[in-house]
């Protein structure tokens, strides 16, 4: 058994572990759901993306829903078997779809409003003790950060960071985009900075974008703060109260009569 001094020597000798790189740790998890025109002229941005990935060494699972029930599965089902199958691997979760300011539309037109998804996404991301990255592909996919637009202290964030679309980008846009993203962050490890700028770069669209849930979080809380005064908006309330005269069926709060 070698003595205290030599075990030390040799701890000092030995290279240190090696950090795991980008394409080692991760892989992508699509969930695309196409609307019915789409369907019908085989555009399918998952099956591409899948492609380039896979060109780069780096795992990727797709699935196509078509309803609330299939979206709903691929989240709880789908992903944790996808984790099974790869193990040892981080998801990053890629969601296609049609979209505007108000949540995303699956293939059967149900539409999947962001405090829906939102209440899907924070078990995942406190699964994965809240290292989840989102990567929107949707028209106005930005404006998924309202999940994350909480004034309580305490609640869960449904992701870690995102990437989307502030404005309306065409599907060639959003696949070349996302291409290169990957590419850049899991590829090349350029880090989100840099791999945005790809995106920006390939699909000549500078409305892309990479934010985390506690950066969305805290320009809420400050525009919040900044909007509403709780003693102006009492005095406006009151104001209104004594100009708006109320009808008589009304069931209006009224003081305890006195005896």
């Amino acid at each position: 058994m070698p003595e205290p001094e030599q075990a030390v020597a040799q701890q000092a000798e030995s290279p240190p572990t090696p950090t795991p790189s980008p394409r080692d740790s991760f892989f992508v998890y699509i969930v695309e759901s196409p609307s019915a025109p789409d369907l019908y002229h085989r555009r399918s941005e998952g099956d591409l993306v899948a492609q380039a990935l896979r060109l780069d060494g780096i795992p990727c699972v797709s699935r196509l829903v078509i309803n609330y029930t299939a979206f709903v599965a691929a989240l709880r089902i789908g992903l944790p078997a996808a984790m099974k199958e790869i193990p040892g691997r981080i998801p990053i979760l890629h969601i296609s779809a049609h979209g505007d300011d108000q949540g995303i539309q699956l293939s059967g037109g149900e539409v999947v409003i962001w405090a829906q998804l939102r209440e899907l996404l924070v078990p995942i991301n406190e699964s994965l003790t809240g290292c989840l990255l989102l990567c929107m592909s949707a028209c106005e996919g930005h404006s998924a950060c309202r999940m994350a637009m909480r004034l309580e202290d305490d609640a869960p964030h449904p992701y870690f960071a995102m990437v989307a679309n502030q404005g309306k980008p065409t599907w060639s846009d959003t696949l070349v985009s996302y291409m290169a993203f990957y590419h850049q962050l899991l590829g090349n490890a350029a880090g989100f900075t840099g791999a945005v700028e790809a995106m920006r770069a390939a699909s000549s669209d500078r409305f892309w974008v990479v934010e985390t849930a506690e950066e969305a979080k805290r320009s809420f809380i400050e525009y919040v703060k900044s909007r509403a005064v709780p003693e102006q908006t009492q005095q406006n309330l009151e104001a209104v109260a004594r100009e708006e005269k109320l009808p008589p069926d009304a069931k209006a709060l009224e003081k305890p009569q006195t005896v």
